[in-house]
């Protein structure tokens, strides 16, 4: 009779925690917006160090995106770390952005999708590292692979108390081949947001580390701009960053006669990439809207452009002023430093001659009064090899 009382008590005590962790992970997947404060705390006992991180999180679904389904943003910053910079890992339709430790790395799967691919428990470059399991959807997914996997042990508290904030909680213990390779406690707010995670990994061991987080805030009623997670708004949030870890140390009149560096940048809500412009001459101008000479030399190369159809193309290291006028129809691309790294540009204006091909024929720093005249000999000369070059 015990026997029959202790199955049932345990059958009871297993349904629970399967009803109780589907409640949770189908909230944390209904989560649209997410906003949320948090310290994470790490402890490594066989070093006798530690470091706390202290980081916003903004997070959106994105069910069109079948490559992630959710955008993110994680501000942070080490309490050691001694760049005055924020760290930040950001990713969004695709492009994918890492600031740490002095180094910014940026992927874009539309370029190169190796880095976003899953490769055995790799998930991607776009759901790992830092503070990827602290995604709301990423939650979830972890929740329900414990509760399916025989040689977890998942058990659900409801309506307790952990560090002294009553909450429903998730405790697993994660074992393989019978030996507890991990724990982790999960504390939940009764409207079913994180309030507490503690991990253990390698319990009992010499080598065994400690990651503590603690959620300060959690909003859903956040509502995002359109373009918040976009590559343009990064570029206004954390253009110091870009601007100074950018790759590109090119000299600029080195490259003639040289392939244009290819470059993809954003363009209104669309890209423009250099491979667009291949089968027309163009001009290429980087300007700085703090520049001395830059508006003369753009109306030059407004007016040139008309009369040599030419497509021209502007490369402002910031934004464009916003009272410009565009009579040319010039392409106009924002936030351009590491394009301008690329191309060797170390001062502005800084104006490229491309033939059709995408070769630089000619360029010109800086503003002199013969500009045009000299800008216009070049597309001349450009024009002659380009029509007395033998057939390929």
């Amino acid at each position: 009779m015990e026997i029959l009382l202790l199955g049932i008590f345990t059958g009871l005590a297993s349904l629970q925690a399967q009803e109780g962790v589907d409640r949770i992970a189908a909230r944390l997947d209904s989560i649209t917006n997410y906003r949320a404060t948090f310290s994470y705390f790490v402890t490594l006992p066989i070093t006798d160090s530690d470091i706390e991180y202290r980081a916003r999180l903004d997070y959106r679904r994105e069910p069109a995106d079948t490559l992630c389904g959710y955008s993110y943003l994680v501000d942070y910053k080490a309490e050691n770390d001694t760049c005055p910079y924020s760290n930040f890992a950001a990713y969004s339709q695709g492009d994918c952005f890492r600031f740490d430790r002095n180094r910014l790395r940026e992927y874009h799967n539309e370029s190169n999708p190796e880095p976003f691919a899953r490769h055995g428990n790799y998930p991607g470059i776009h759901r790992s590292g830092l503070f990827a399991e602290l995604f709301p959807a990423e939650i979830a997914r972890q929740l329900r692979e414990y509760r399916q996997r025989p040689d977890c042990r998942v058990q659900f508290f409801p309506d307790t108390l952990v560090q002294g904030t009553r909450c429903n909680a998730i405790f697993v213990t994660d074992s393989v081949r019978g030996e507890v390779a991990r724990t982790l406690l999960y504390a939940f707010a009764p409207n079913g947001l994180p309030l507490y995670r503690e991990t253990e990994n390698n319990p009992g061991h010499l080598g065994s580390q400690t990651v503590i987080v603690r959620y300060e805030s959690s909003d859903t009623h956040t509502s995002f701009p359109p373009d918040h997670f976009d590559e343009s708004h990064l570029l206004q949030t954390y253009g110091e960053v870009f601007r100074l870890y950018r790759e590109g140390d090119f000299a600029a009149r080195d490259r003639v006669g040289q392939m244009a560096p290819p470059f993809s940048l954003p363009w209104g809500e669309h890209r423009f990439a250099s491979t667009q412009l291949k089968g027309q001459p163009a001009l290429l101008l980087f300007l700085d809207d703090r520049g001395e000479f830059c508006t003369p030399v753009r109306r030059m190369a407004e007016e040139l452009s008309l009369q040599e159809r030419l497509t021209l193309v502007f490369l402002y290291a910031g934004q464009q002023p916003g009272s410009s006028l565009n009579p040319a129809g010039a392409i106009v691309l924002e936030q351009t430093a590491k394009t301008a790294g690329a191309y060797g540009v170390t001062g502005y204006p800084t104006l490229f001659l491309l033939d059709p091909e995408g070769i630089i024929r000619y360029v010109k720093v800086g503003y002199t009064p013969s500009l045009t005249e000299e800008v216009r000999q070049a597309i001349g000369q450009m024009q002659t090899s380009h029509t007395h070059r033998p057939p390929q």
